[in-house]
Formats: C-alpha cells, sequence, structure tokens
C-alpha cells in the first residue's frame, strides 16, 4: 500500500484541512474525539457490540493499543510485554538493515528465538496516544478577547498547549484545529525510540503476487511482521540501551480466531496519511494530468532499469529490493488513479457539485460577492502554474528520487564544499562526514546509479522546453543520446564523489578544491533549475491557496451533516461491514483462500506466484490443523470501510473490539479513495488473523511468539 510520501500538489493541500459532510456509514475516516457525538448510534445499529467509550476512552481504551509505526505505518500492541504487530511491508527499512550477502532475510525470513535475538532497528519511532480530547471549548476561550483571528487562533493553541505540557511533562502534546479553526483535538503522546524487530515470514509468502497482485483482488499474500517496544525500568520511552526491557502494558489488542461472516460489522484504526475529498475539478485535473504523467514516465523507466540490473545480480536484488517496490507501489497508484478518474467519471461528479455549490451561492447576495468568481479563478491560476509543476514534479522524481548520488550531494554538498577550511578548526568534522559518507555508499551500486542519471538526463531533455531544462544541457551540446551517455560517463570516471575509496582519501587529505568536480557541476545546475522552478511554482501556489480557502471554508455550511476532516496522519477510525466486490457485473467474494494461493501458483511463468516449498507441503498434506474450516484455510478478506496511507498495519476488528484482521492494501478500484469515496468499488484488503497465526506457528521454529500471543488472550490456546 501507500508507504511513503507522493510529490505534494502545490501549498494548497499541504496546508488544507477540510470540512466534509453528508457521509455514508461505510464513508469517513472518523476523529475519535467525536465518535460519541456523530458515530455512537449509527455504529451500534451496524452491529457494534462494546460501548464507544472502549473505543477511545481514557482508560483502557482500545485507541491506546493502536499505534503509529514510523512516520508511514499503523501497528497494534497485542501483547502485556509490548510486542507489535504490523505490516510486511512496513518493515522493509528495518529488514534492510540487516540482509547481507550470507543472511538474505527477506528470503528467508527472521525470527527471534529469546528476546536477546530481537534486532535493534535504527531510526523508527513508535507514537502511542494516552489521551485524545475535543478542547474546542478550551481554545475558544482562550480567543474570547482576540481581535486578530489567525494570529491569535496560534496564539491560543500555544497557550492551551503549554497548559498540557506543563500537566503531562513527559509527553508529546499536539493540538490540530479542523473545521475552519472551530475543532480542536489535543492528542497526548508517548514516543518511543527503542524498538525491535521480533520475527517475518519470507517474502515470497508475505508478499505472494508481489506487483502483479499489488492494489488488486482478490489477494493471498500474507502481509505481516513483528516487532516490540523496549523501554526502561519504569516503562519510559529512552534511547537504545541493553539495560532497557520489553515495556509493559495493562491494555492491548486482544485477537478472535472465532473468523467472521459476509455482512458483519468490522472497524479499523489507523493512522490516515493523506486525502483531498474537497479537492475541485481542476484540482484534480491538476493532478491526473500535471502531476502524474511525469511521475508515471520517471519511475517507468528507472524501474526498467532496476529490473534489468536486479536479474543481473543477487546483491543488486538485495541492495533495491525496498527501493523498487516503494517506487514501484506509487507508480501503480498513480497509473490506477488516472485510469479509474477517467472511468468513474470523476471530473464530471465534481462539475456537478460545484454547480451545486454555485446555485447555492448565486442565491445570497453576499455569498455571491464573495465567491462568485473563486472556482474560475483558481482554474486559470491552477492551469497557468501547469508547466511549472509538471517541470517541478520531473526534476522531484528523476534527480531528487530516481538517481541517488545527486541525493548525496543534495543533502551533503554543502558540508564537503566548506570541509577543508571547517576541518581545520573541527577535527571531528572529518570522523562525522567519513562515517555519513561510507553509510550512504553502501545503499548505492554506482554501475546502476551511472545508468539512471543517463536515463534521467535524457528524460529532462526531452520532454521539457529548453528554458526548463538545466544549463549544464546547452553548456555541454547535450543533444543526442550518445552525447548524454558520453557526458555522464565522463562525470562517473571522474568525479571523486563516483568512487567511494576516492571520496575518503579527498576526506583525508583534501588538497584539491571540488569546485570544478564534474558531478557537482552537474548537480548545482540541476539545483540551480529546480530551486528556479519551484520558486515560481510555489509562489504561484500560494496564490492558489489564498483563492481556494474561502471555498473550503464556505464547504461547512453548504453542506452539514456530520463532519470528518481530511486525513493528516492523526488516529482515524473506519468502519462497515465485510462485503463482496460487485464490479463490472461481476461478484468477486469477500474471502480468498489458501485453494485459491495454489491455483495462482500453477501459473509457474510469473515469478511473482513462486510457491514457497513449506507452503506446498502444506497443502498437500492439507496441514491447517486449528485454523482452517471445510478443507481449506482463510488467508485475506476486503470490507466496505475507508482507508488511505497510512492505514498499512492498521488492526481490522470485529463487533467486539478484537482483531480478525490486519489491512495492508486497498483494491485497484480504489485509486480515487483520494478525492472520493465510491461505496460500491471501495475495498480495504486485509489479511486473516488466522492465517497470519497459522504461519507463525508454521515458519518459526519456535513458540515463543505463538505462546505469547495465548498467554495475552486467556481462553484460548495456540
Amino acid at each position: 500500500m501507500y508507504k511513503k510520501t507522493i510529490i505534494k500538489w502545490s501549498l494548497l493541500t499541504v496546508l488544507l484541512l477540510s470540512f466534509i459532510g453528508q457521509a455514508r456509514a461505510d464513508e469517513g475516516m472518523w476523529l475519535l474525539a467525536l465518535l460519541k457525538k456523530n458515530n455512537a448510534k449509527e455504529m451500534k445499529a451496524m452491529g457494534l457490540n462494546i460501548p464507544i467509550e472502549k473505543i477511545t476512552g481514557e482508560d483502557g481504551a482500545l485507541s491506546e493499543s493502536v499505534v503509529g509505526f514510523g512516520s508511514g505505518c499503523t501497528g497494534s500492541i497485542i501483547s502485556g510485554s509490548g510486542l507489535i504487530l504490523t505490516n510486511y511491508h512496513c518493515a522493509y527499512s528495518a529488514i534492510q538493515q540487516y540482509v547481507s550477502p550470507t543472511n538474505d532475510i527477506f528470503q528467508n525470513g527472521y525470527w527471534a528465538k529469546t528476546e536477546e535475538q530481537e534486532l535493534r532497528v535504527n531510526d523508527l519511532i513508535i507514537t502511542v496516544n494516552k489521551k485524545i480530547l475535543d478542547i474546542s471549548d478550551e481554545v475558544k476561550a482562550q480567543l474570547q478577547n482576540s481581535t486578530s483571528e489567525a494570529g491569535n487562533v496560534r496564539k491560543a493553541m500555544e497557550a492551551v498547549s503549554q497548559k498540557y505540557q506543563q500537566q503531562y511533562p513527559k509527553y508529546k502534546i499536539l493540538i490540530k484545529p479542523y473545521k475552519n479553526n472551530s475543532l480542536f483535538v489535543l492528542f497526548i503522546q508517548l514516543q518511543y525510540s527503542d524498538v525491535r524487530f521480533v520475527g517475518v515470514a519470507p517474502k515470497n509468502v508475505t508478499k505472494f503476487g508481489g506487483e502483479t497482485d499489488n492494489w488488486m483482488w482478490p489477494r493471498h499474500s500474507a502481509d505481516f511482521a513483528f516487532f516490540r517496544i523496549y523501554a526502561d525500568k519504569n516503562g519510559a520511552p529512552a534511547a537504545y540501551s541493553k539495560t532497557n526491557v520489553p515495556l509493559v502494558v495493562k491494555n492491548y489488542l486482544h485477537i478472535s480466531k472465532e473468523g467472521y461472516k459476509k455482512d458483519d460489522f468490522a472497524m479499523s484504526m489507523g493512522y490516515s496519511g493523506m486525502s483531498d475529498r474537497n479537492a475541485t475539478s481542476s484540482q484534480i485535473w491538476q493532478k491526473t494530468q500535471v502531476l502524474n504523467p511525469p511521475l508515471i514516465a520517471v519511475r517507468k523507466l528507472r524501474q526498467s532499469i532496476l529490473e534489468d540490473e536486479m536479474a543481473k545480480s543477487g546483491a543488486i536484488k538485495q541492495l533495491y529490493a525496498e527501493k523498487y517496490a516503494t517506487s514501484a507501489n506509487y507508480y501503480k497508484n498513480a497509473v490506477g488513479m488516472n485510469f479509474w478518474v477517467n472511468k468513474l467519471n470523476i471530473l464530471a461528479k465534481k462539475e456537478a457539485f460545484e454547480k451545486g455549490w454555485m446555485n447555492w451561492v448565486m442565491q445570497d447576495e453576499a455569498k455571491k460577492a464573495r465567491y462568485s468568481t473563486i472556482l474560475q479563478d483558481l482554474k486559470t491560476a491552477i492551469e497557468g502554474n501547469a508547466k511549472f509543476k509538471r517541470a517541478q514534479t520531473y526534476y522531484f522524481e528523476s534527480f531528487g528520487q530516481a538517481c541517488e548520488l545527486t541525493q548525496f550531494l543534495k543533502a551533503f554538498g554543502k558540508a564537503f564544499y566548506t570541509y577543508p577550511q571547517n576541518v581545520k578548526n573541527n577535527p571531528e568534522i572529518y570522523k562525522n562526514l567519513s562515517t555519513n559518507t561510507r553509510f550512504y555508499y553502501t545503499k548505492i551500486n554506482m554501475n546502476l546509479d551511472k545508468r539512471v542519471a543517463k536515463a534521467m538526463l535524457k528524460l529532462i531533455k526531452d520532454s521539457l522546453p529548453a528554458d526548463l531544462q538545466p544549463e549544464i544541457v546547452a553548456l555541454k551540446n547535450l543533444n543526442t543520446t550518445e552525447q548524454v551517455d558520453q557526458y555522464i560517463d565522463e562525470v562517473f570516471k571522474t568525479s571523486v564523489f563516483a568512487d567511494s575509496a576516492k571520496l575518503q582519501n579527498w576526506l583525508r587529505n583534501p588538497s584539491v578544491s571540488l569546485e570544478n568536480d564534474p558531478l557537482v557541476q552537474l548537480a548545482e545546475s540541476i539545483d540551480k533549475k529546480d530551486k528556479e522552478i519551484f520558486r515560481i511554482a510555489e509562489s504561484n501556489a500560494r496564490k492558489i491557496y489564498r483563492i481556494g480557502e474561502s471555498y473550503y471554508n464556505s464547504l461547512a455550511e453548504y453542506k452539514g451533516g456530520s463532519y470528518y476532516p481530511d486525513a493528516d496522519k492523526t488516529i482515524r477510525l473506519s468502519y462497515g461491514t465485510i462485503s463482496d466486490l460487485q464490479v463490472d457485473g461481476k461478484t468477486i467474494p469477500y474471502q480468498s483462500t489458501f485453494s485459491g494461493l495454489i491455483a495462482k501458483a500453477a501459473d509457474t511463468a510469473n515469478k511473482d506466484y513462486y510457491l514457497n516449498k513449506k507452503l506446498q507441503t502444506i497443502w498437500q498434506n492439507k496441514d491447517f490443523g486449528r485454523y482452517g474450516t471445510k478443507g481449506d484455510m482463510p488467508v485475506c478478506f476486503v470490507t466496505n470501510g475507508d482507508v488511505t496511507g497510512g492505514n498499512s498495519g492498521s488492526p481490522m476488528l470485529n463487533a467486539d473490539g478484537k482483531i480478525i484482521g490486519l489491512v495492508f492494501d486497498c483494491n485497484w478500484e480504489s485509486m480515487t479513495r483520494e478525492f472520493n469515496f465510491e461505496k460500491d468499488l471501495h475495498k480495504v484488503i486485509c489479511v486473516d488473523i488466522r492465517y497470519l497465526l497459522f504461519l507463525t506457528d508454521k515458519f518459526s521454529s519456535t513458540g515463543r511468539i505463538t505462546a505469547e500471543i495465548a498467554k495475552a488472550n486467556p481462553g484460548w490456546s495456540m
């Protein structure tokens, strides 16, 4: 699913906190602080068995056990010893830290048989919400004597934040404003940085179906992994230490082994990342016709290079597996978004909504004076900015993402340029820069990156007009493919940055200036034009934001109804039912099974359907134990809930608040969910908790994890 942020449209989408209403039961990424007010009655009518306070109350709430996993995923605490369950694809970077030529965790899996074997993970933060409160009255009380609303809203939030920070000195205090600064929600959080990797099955099990099945239903992936939170002896967040211990918690999510049936109530909680449900037709045009095409072009080209190089070398495949998967995920998302926006006539639907809004505006003279030209002004401004946003996306995707040496120079270049003088005054700089350089270069294959650099420079040259190309193209007379190839070959042959050993030698003896280094010249030429385009594009984007701000604020009054804001990486709840997918006159059942997995594996020509030998033996013996039903095994299922990026790893809960599955994807037909919700087409894809437990039994070669889960769920054993 969505793992990292796609390039932002404009300042508008970054700043927008918009309103949306008239929601159906199965639409909405709902604020937990408003569940009792907006959703409790409906959820009860649909089948919820537990009190709404059990979900988001202050004592023993389920929400306390649903954690932010890094900056783009969700996890669940599932035992009293801080055991975390999340998606396999959320574990890529953690796994990459321990992959080596002699230990390919991606292919072999990994299971810690003892606490000592649980592996430290660098740069991973787990966020736990201890309290979630509607503090609108407190902020409004601070505003009563205010005169300048915008500035004073900020000051009022800061004052309330300081109050809670004093009350909870060891916690992170986060206040989010919504609904045109009329609603304020407080999140009191703990953040744990000592997180350790516990276990994962082999990739051909966890990612069965690979890119072939990505975004598709039915699925047969076992997309899960285990981690653990560690804390100091008092249970407080602490930096990694050998003396830290597993976090002891009173509250955690329990697991259901009873399964589910069609039309059962189901709900998920997670850290939804980004949506723009109130985007205008012109903004959707910008996304699909201006921003997506360069993203698709760059990623398709780079992925073809990665595929070719990974096929030649196991070491390169190991090095670039995560990078390829991440890139391919967003590539396919962009392709699918454009396809379904067109097929479902989303632009026409938005235009019809805007027509209704305009009719409402024209019935009131005050509204007419304020709003009547907004949509046309917005459309004109977006179209006028299109060529710059298009070029900005090409630069970001090609030399800001695809080519790794230019990324390196963008991040560390200044440190190298000033290094000869600075190291004289501070010798410690050598150690820091040398360490960072060595670490970064272990993640790059230089020959592959050279191929990418050639391809990206050609693409920029062929896709952008001369005035938007870097000056180096004209300066070096790069008019043909051969000239580009020769130029990049020379750059990589002579640049000190294209050879890790040369660069380390230079750091020890920086006798030669880097001003004339060919890679520096290329990177600076690209950066100069990129910044020039960025300044124009973002200046225009700020104007677009000012034009559109009133439109978004007006929607609260126009729509009415219950309210949920766009996703913003805060914890949300979505609910619906387990249901079949109806598409193009066909019914695709809500559940996939092990027999379906075996049927796919019959396609031996497709490497994504490679059947793990242990799974093959399990099928031959029909060895499903307590987890199987009627000679088969449930693998995945779908609901009609509403999720977006960041929900990867979210628990799917039944009416009793117990885990029945793990969210890991959405279906191909749901690629428009950033802008709208199609209740009959959009599905949430989950791995069945029974399949997950079954595989943990079969692959872990240790009963430690399953025993811990059994102990955490009194009344049943593994």
